[in-house]
């Protein structure tokens, strides 16, 4: 049977979309579902502030009547204004194991980027660096976490047929704590402290998070501007992702570092893992979901690190040092023995430096593909 594509105009057919992915990899035991409330949050025009400088589009691919895949079109505005060229996105881009139905979904995609005046397209990725961005393309028998992706082995297969070439990879790593270098760690640590005179800040509660915001994600955008993809964060998306994780924060697992004059010159920020409460909760908070998301962030034994960056004057002077060894202090009171660092560029040297004191294994890399679509 042929495949229809259909364009998302309703919040019935926006459900359906992102209710797809749960249904594809319902029987998976390794994805870490997104919850669907958050999703909606997300991709919801009247939610989600990326929306005042983005031009989006979804589709749902259909055989016999039944949902088969899906795609949306993303053309940032500040994206464009920063690297001055026609660039499109693609995202959440799922399928079942059929080119005709990837085929079908990315070319709806390529004619609307075409026709909005795009030249060059890229991706998996969402609107913002927060998003979850970067297709997977080793570790599948590892467990995913909250803030990546994750898809089948195929996918790969299906983007390179489609003529989708590498743009850039990201890694991750994970280790067990207690095998660090600790005093080595904590040695250079405290002298980086003293040299640089500046020093941990202590966050004793999320109030106090909350309020230190702005200057947390304003270093995330002066640190992560050079980085592929990403786009500075408005102040209504601060506000917003600041809502949206400030539940989920643990100040065990936070480092915020400031010099002589208290200005925040670097920053790292872990939580607990919520992936086996993600994957028992497919992607719906009730009736079971909130009470196993509240179990995992009470008491668990996994952590996932997420925002880590220093000022640039700082950097090359130990300054990561002092972070990696506040979460690793945090992460051992707590009893954690196992930790999973987010994605990082595989040529973010300076980055790469930060897990030199840990006995890291790369378990996982995931791309970001282009293509020129005129």
């Amino acid at each position: 049977m042929s495949v229809i594509i259909k364009r998302v105009e309703t919040r019935k057919e926006l459900n359906a979309f992102i209710a797809f992915f749960t249904e594809l990899y319902r029987d998976n035991k390794q994805v870490a579902f997104p919850l669907h409330s958050e999703e909606y949050k997300t991709l919801y025009q009247g939610k989600n502030p990326a929306h005042d400088f983005c031009e989006v589009s979804y589709w749902l691919a259909y055989r016999d009547n039944k949902i088969v895949g899906r795609i949306a079109g993303i053309i940032n505005k500040k994206e464009q204004q920063g690297k001055g060229e026609k660039l499109g996105r693609f995202g959440w881009f799922d399928f079942i194991d059929d080119p005709k139905v990837s085929k079908a979904l990315m070319n709806e995609a390529k004619q609307w980027m075409l026709d909005n005046g795009i030249v060059k397209v890229h991706g998996p990725l969402g609107f913002s660096d927060m998003d979850r961005q970067g297709a997977l393309i080793e570790g599948f028998e590892k467990p995913g976490t909250m803030a990546t992706l994750y898809n089948y082995p195929y996918y790969k297969e299906h983007l390179e047929y489609l003529g989708f070439r590498k743009s850039t990879d990201w890694i991750e790593f994970e280790f067990d704590p207690h095998e660090a270098n600790i005093e080595l760690l904590d040695k250079l640590a405290s002298r980086c402290a003293q040299v640089n005179k500046c020093r941990s800040l202590q966050i004793k509660s999320k109030s106090e998070l909350r309020k230190i915001a702005p200057q947390i994600f304003k270093l995330v955008n002066e640190g992560y501007r050079d980085l592929y993809g990403y786009v500075s964060l408005s102040e209504e998306q601060i506000q917003h992702y600041t809502e949206t994780f400030i539940g989920f924060v643990n100040p065990d697992l936070i480092s915020l570092v400031v010099n002589e004059n208290d200005e925040l010159i670097g920053m790292g920020i872990g939580m607990y893992s919520l992936t086996e409460a993600l994957q028992h909760a497919k992607g719906k908070l009730f009736p079971l979901g909130f009470l196993k998301l509240m179990k995992a962030l009470k008491k668990n034994d996994s952590v996932d690190l997420y925002l880590v960056t220093i000022d640039k004057r700082y950097q090359g002077k130990g300054a990561y040092a002092i972070v990696a060894n506040d979460i690793l202090q945090g992460a051992l009171k707590l009893g954690v023995t196992h930790t999973e660092t987010n994605i990082q560029l595989e040529d973010n040297h300076k980055m790469l430096t930060m897990w030199r004191f840990f006995k890291t294994q790369q378990h996982k890399r995931r791309r970001c593909y282009t293509m020129e679509i005129a």
